[in-house]
């Protein structure tokens, strides 16, 4: 049942993401802002939670809220789609992937 549940929710997502690169592209909104906004966001998307430590969790924080303050305040404002789909795509990562990795340890 649970590969079941996976699978729909990898469908869920990939057409999520699809549809709103194809709503970003009959928008005519910028593909280098969509890529930039991405490419910022996707890693802290990732591994914002899987930081033990409540400083670097802190720090990676602000910095992500600088970035965002950065951007918006020079009016890049498509890369806002770029952040929703890092956090769509880091956060089904970050579940899927990277909390379900075990360490190795001797």
């Amino acid at each position: 049942m649970r590969n079941k549940n996976n699978i729909i929710t990898g469908i869920i997502f990939a057409i999520t993401i699809g549809g709103i690169i194809i709503l970003s592209i009959e928008y005519d909104k910028s593909f280098t802002q969509v890529l930039a906004g991405y490419i910022l966001f996707i890693f802290p998307a990732i591994f914002i939670s899987s930081f033990n430590s409540k400083i670097l969790s802190f720090a990676l924080a602000l910095i992500t809220l600088f970035i965002a303050y950065f951007l918006y305040s020079f009016k890049y404002y498509d890369t806002t789609i770029g952040i929703i789909l890092a956090i769509i795509s880091g956060g089904g990562l970050y579940y899927y992937r990277v909390s379900k990795a075990k360490v190795f340890k001797k």
